[in-house]
């Protein structure tokens, strides 16, 4: 038997932004229908406050299930290694066989940044144009990547602790063909909030990271960092009066510090605008906000479009396994 090794490199190449904001765009409407099987994810601790998940999911009708292993280690960033490493394997869902092991940190990235777009797609006015990102890691390089496809983004005002990370994020997408025209510059949290469309917060805070006095009206808020109770990036002033929007309401509710105490009916499910159960955006005036705690069906469905797409192209390393 073999079995496909997809690199971080390679994904670019079988599953480009539009794609995968396609595919978990199908993935979330599939979920909020009752037709996936993702449980709440199964979390350990590591050492130094760190810790390690296991995300399975499989869909009605999907030639193939997932397993993702994730690890968080807050200290790998002072010694030069990702915050975040996963592992994503894809499998026959029929005969159980194993059928590609997938860079799991780059696909997160991916999934993560589709999500947002998705949701910026969805709730954000159409003329949106400028942007406060909070972060620069990957998972900000993807949340951006994610807003430039489905919305015309040209200003992106980028806040950091670390003057050095914004000059990086800039530096990464002058090379980016997605962001050619989109303007990136070092802001204050006040200044980069003052009239933007959209807000996009992608740190491990665990306090938040602005005033929600501080947002414009309209605004639409995209945040996909915290991801444990005691994590939040958003004050209580953020969210109140805002048109909540979540990735799964279980999941969510158990693990976004944010909605801690919200009930189920203070939500609604991406997956219910997507398939039209639900409303998006009402009025222009009105703030939406997007929490994702990050959800296994979004591997799954991006992991079977890139193992699909490599196949066609030839793209990968095939192993013999066991």
């Amino acid at each position: 038997m073999t079995v496909r090794l997809l690199r971080a490199a390679d994904l670019p190449l079988v599953c480009p932004m539009s794609d995968a904001i396609s595919a978990v765009a199908d993935g979330f409407a599939a979920l909020s229908s009752g037709q996936a099987t993702v449980p709440v994810r199964l979390t350990v601790p590591l050492r130094h406050d760190g810790m390690a998940l296991t995300m399975p999911a499989a869909l009605a009708g999907s030639s193939s299930y997932s397993v993702k292993v994730v690890t968080v280690a807050p200290g790998n960033a002072l010694a030069g290694r990702p915050l975040v490493m996963a592992t994503v394997l894809l499998g026959d869902a029929v005969t159980g066989e194993l059928l590609a092991i997938l860079d799991g940190t780059a696909l997160t990235a991916l999934r993560t940044g589709a999500a947002g777009g998705v949701a910026a797609r969805e709730l954000s006015r159409a003329d949106s144009s400028r942007a406060a990102l909070f972060g620069a890691g990957a998972q900000a390089r993807a949340q951006l990547l994610a807003l430039a496809a489905v919305r015309p983004i040209r200003e992106v005002r980028v806040v950091t602790r670390d003057p050095l990370h914004a000059a990086a994020l800039g530096a990464w997408a002058a090379q980016e063909r997605a962001l050619s025209g989109v303007a990136i510059r070092p802001c204050a949290p006040t200044a980069a909030l003052a009239d933007a469309d959209v807000v996009v917060t992608a740190t491990t805070s665990r306090t938040p990271v602005f005033q929600g006095a501080w947002l414009a009206a309209g605004v639409h808020v995209t945040a996909v960092g915290s991801f444990r109770p005691e994590m939040r990036e958003l004050d209580d002033e953020t969210l109140r009066g805002a048109r909540l929007v979540v990735d799964q309401r279980a999941g969510a509710l158990a693990e976004a510090g944010e909605l801690r105490g919200r009930s189920p009916e203070d939500v609604v499910e991406l997956g219910e605008i997507l398939s039209g159960r639900a409303p998006g955006r009402t009025a222009d005036a009105q703030r939406t906000v997007f929490k994702s705690v990050g959800n296994a069906i979004q591997d799954l469905v991006v992991a079977a479009r890139a193992l699909e797409r490599a196949r066609e192209l030839g793209i990968g390393e095939e192993i013999a396994f066991p």
